[in-house]
Order: structure tokens, then C-alpha cells, then sequence
């Protein structure tokens, strides 16, 4: 799966299908799994298989080995009914909406759409199918959602959060002329104050930094971290529109304090908190998934493996795991 396929969709390819709906197997002489009273055919889980390997990417860096891609790919299918059921349950539906919405927002983490459908295809997700993965993605989605609706964060939570994050919130736009004497700093100051307009021309003159004398001195937005100590005390503490004068181990600065961006911890509280619950909201989404399991029962056809309800996946049979037992598929 290439880097630039989003972590969300990483992370959704190893949990939901990418095929036909259970309810389809109905019909076909054989089952591959039984979910509760859904059957999931032979034909249904052989034809993911084969769609899933057409890519030739998919089918060198998946398909080496077909039995355990087999095996993937019908824990896939299972988990789809599964969240199916569990969707039922509290009512929770995937719109058409919700999916294309989706669907953007993969497809602008992946570079665009043609990008997504090329990285989707290469990890074992065809595009015809594309749109039933994201669908079950979603889902899935508004499960965990429901699931940490009544979990709170503490306030104390939320700061320790912001303050670990806060190269994002808080940045100073600055420029600054570099010199190696105090008395030429002072010259300099002194001019850009009575004429601030001189400033660009006067880094270009005398700044000894090669990385922004020729940008007049311009050092863009950056947060504190990324300053030298006596430089980011000064520029952070300073009002948008200051020249002052700072003195670090590179020399001495003539600094123009251009602006100040801060996102306070209100404007991202909601941000903040999903990121928190999200290790929660995995656990309480694995923890409903293996309830829904057991509560239904899930049983897999011997040729292919048996199920793991702690893991959600089929596994070889010789694994120890905590295992459900196999039964014998209808007509397979």
C-alpha cells in the first residue's frame, strides 16, 4: 500500500471488505461463513479475490500468497456484516452524501481522485468497489462515534494536549538583519524605526543570514521551537509591528516583529478531543465488534481456517487463537 493512501484508509482496508453483501450468497450452493442467519457463498468470496488481484500492483504484493489473502478477505466480509448488524441496531446509516464526502476527503489526503483510485487499486480495493468500501467505512465510523458519545475529556486533558501541540497554535511572523556588532545593530534599528520601509533593502545590505537576506529578511511564520531561545522570547513577547533589537549566539538581530497567529484551545477543543478518544474509540469499536460476534456466532468453513473473535480475522486453522468452531457450510 503506497505512502500517500491515507492513514484512514490504511486503516479501514485492514478492517471492512471490499465486496458483494452477504445477503447475495442466499442463493449460491455453497457458504464460506455463516454471520448470525447471513450467509457469505463460496462464489461471493472467490469473485472479491480475483476483483481485488486484477491490479497488477495488487496481485505482486498481495496475492503471493492466495490462501492467506483468501483468509483476509472473507475476515473482511465477515466484519461487514458484522458492522452492518451493529449499524442496524441504533439506526445508524451511511447516506450517499456520507460517502461521497468521504470519498473527497480520501481522495484530497491521496493527491486526488484518479491518485486515490490508482493507490486503492494497487491495495487489493478496485474502483468498482470503492464506494461499497467507503460506504462500510463510514459506518464504522459513526459506530465508534456513538460509542465515546457520553466519554469526557477532562480539562486538564485538553491543555496538556494544546500545549503538546502548540507549534501549530501559536507562530510569530518575523524578519531580522543578522549583523556581528552591537554598534552596527544599533544603526540599523535606528534607521528602520524612523523609516520601516527601509528594512528589506537594509537586510539585502548588511544581514549576514544567507537564507533570508535575500527575502529582506523574512523569516515567515514559525513557532517557538523552532527559533533560538533569546530570539523566540523576544519576537513572542513583542507586539506585530515592533522593531527590536536581539543578541543570540549568531549575533546581533535587528527584528521586525510582523504578526502574531494564535488558534486558542476553544477553536480546537473538538479537535483536540477526538484525538484524545482515539485510542478509546478503537477499543470500544474492537470490544462491540467481538460482542456482536459472539452474540451472533460466526462459523467458517474448514477449508479455509477458523474464526478469531478477539481479532476479528480468520486465521489457519493450526493457529491458537481464541477461536470459534467451524461448521460445516451448506451445500460446500
Amino acid at each position: 500500500m503506497r505512502s500517500r493512501w491515507s492513514r484512514a484508509a490504511v486503516a479501514a482496508f485492514g478492517a471492512l471488505t471490499i465486496g458483494a453483501s452477504a445477503s447475495a450468497c442466499t442463493s449460491s450452493p455453497g457458504a464460506a461463513a455463516l454471520v448470525g442467519d447471513d450467509r457469505i457463498s463460496v462464489a461471493t468470496l472467490q469473485a472479491a479475490v480475483d476483483r481485488a488481484l486484477v491490479d497488477p500492483q495488487a496481485q505482486q504484493q498481495l496475492g503471493q500468497d492466495r490462501a492467506k489473502f483468501t483468509r483476509d478477505q472473507l475476515g473482511r466480509l465477515i466484519n461487514q456484516v458484522l458492522i452492518a448488524k451493529l449499524a442496524a441496531h441504533d439506526g445508524i446509516t451511511a447516506s450517499p452524501a456520507d460517502v461521497d464526502q468521504q470519498l473527497a476527503q480520501f481522495a484530497q489526503s491521496a493527491g486526488g481522485e484518479k491518485q486515490l483510485e490508482q493507490q486503492a487499486s494497487a491495495a487489493g480495493v478496485p474502483v468498482k468497489d470503492l464506494k461499497t468500501f467507503i460506504r462500510y467505512y463510514v459506518l464504522q465510523q459513526k459506530i465508534a462515534d456513538r460509542l465515546v458519545a457520553d466519554v469526557t475529556v477532562s480539562d486538564a486533558d485538553l491543555q496538556a494536549a494544546y500545549q503538546k501541540n502548540i507549534d501549530q497554535y501559536d507562530q510569530v511572523d518575523s524578519a531580522h538583519i543578522l549583523v556581528t556588532t552591537k554598534k552596527l545593530a544599533d544603526s540599523i534599528l535606528a534607521q528602520v524605526k524612523a523609516r520601516p520601509s527601509s528594512f528589506a533593502a537594509l537586510a539585502k545590505r548588511y544581514s549576514t543570514d544567507p537564507g533570508s537576506k535575500g527575502k529582506g529578511g523574512e523569516l515567515g511564520f514559525q513557532a517557538a521551537s523552532g527559533l533560538v531561545k533569546p530570539f523566540a522570547d523576544a519576537i513572542f513577547a513583542a507586539k506585530p509591528g515592533t522593531f527590536l533589537e536581539v543578541h543570540s549566539q549568531f549575533g546581533w538581530h535587528v527584528v521586525h516583529v510582523i504578526a502574531h497567529r494564535k488558534t486558542p484551545l476553544a477553536d480546537v477543543a473538538n479537535q483536540l478531543k477526538a484525538q484524545i478518544l482515539q485510542p478509546k474509540r478503537q477499543q470500544l469499536l474492537q470490544a462491540a465488534l467481538v460482542a456482536e460476534s459472539r452474540k451472533v456466532g460466526v462459523h467458517v468453513s474448514p477449508r479455509y481456517g477458523t474464526w478469531s473473535s478477539a481479532t476479528g480475522t480468520v486465521v489457519a486453522p493450526s493457529a491458537k487463537r481464541d477461536l470459534s468452531s467451524p461448521a460445516p457450510s451448506p451445500g460446500g
